[in-house]
């Protein structure tokens, strides 16, 4: 009996850890692209509303 368990029990943790493993490349693919846009100017503008909030200066 505990050998069925122990058995069930390896197989259900290799799931776990496969998710929790995809979740992190999933993060790291988001967090990558995101700062890749906020890189540009209209996506910025779009993505962080404080951009919008200061304002631009008319004199240099």
């Amino acid at each position: 009996m505990t050998s069925q368990y122990n058995d069930r029990f390896r197989s259900f943790s290799k799931r776990v850890e496969k998710g929790i493993m995809i979740g992190i490349v999933i993060c790291a693919i988001v967090l990558t692209i995101g700062e890749v846009l906020i890189q540009y100017v209209p996506a910025r503008l779009v993505l962080i509303e404080t951009e919008r909030l200061e304002g631009v200066s008319r004199e240099p």
